[in-house]
């Protein structure tokens, strides 16, 4: 496992140059509240980005996970996210706005698009709300690759 502040973060020359950078970026402001999001939490990048990551040990909806037939591994987790991405993107125009960064310890998606990537982390939360409303993410995912 890396340190936690090493998921998604990159060398100051990888990042995408956005029209703020590499112009002084004012800092941004963390709006989403930490029980708003819990057990997922962000690591900011300043100035550059923010992820948001979940302990994958920590086993958040495992159960759930496992009578839809999955374990609940950060794959899992990607495969959720990319649904509620899918949602999310159609919502607000935006494509490529989020990367992945997991490894079998801890799940990690982050982006450059700091307001962006707080809004998901709210619509993750809210996605994990029940096995039903998880298994139509996990089911917009699949679909997308087809």
């Amino acid at each position: 496992m890396k340190d936690l502040c090493q998921y998604g973060n990159r060398r100051d020359d990888e990042w995408e140059i956005l029209p703020w950078i590499p112009d002084p970026r004012p800092p941004f402001k963390i709006w989403v509240k930490p029980e708003q999001i819990a057990p997922f939490f962000l690591i900011p990048h300043h100035p550059y980005a923010i992820s948001l990551l979940l302990k994958i040990n920590d086993g958040f909806r495992t159960e759930e996970f496992r009578r839809l037939g999955l374990t609940g591994s950060s794959g899992d987790w990607e495969r959720l996210v990319r649904g509620v991405i899918q949602e999310f993107e159609e919502g607000n125009s935006g494509e490529d706005l989020f990367h992945f960064d997991s490894d079998e310890d801890v799940f990690c998606v982050y982006s450059q698009y700091i307001d962006d990537l707080m809004m998901l982390a709210k619509m993750i939360r809210a996605a994990c709300a029940d096995e039903k409303t998880m298994g139509m993410y996990l089911n917009m995912s699949e679909a997308a690759k087809a």
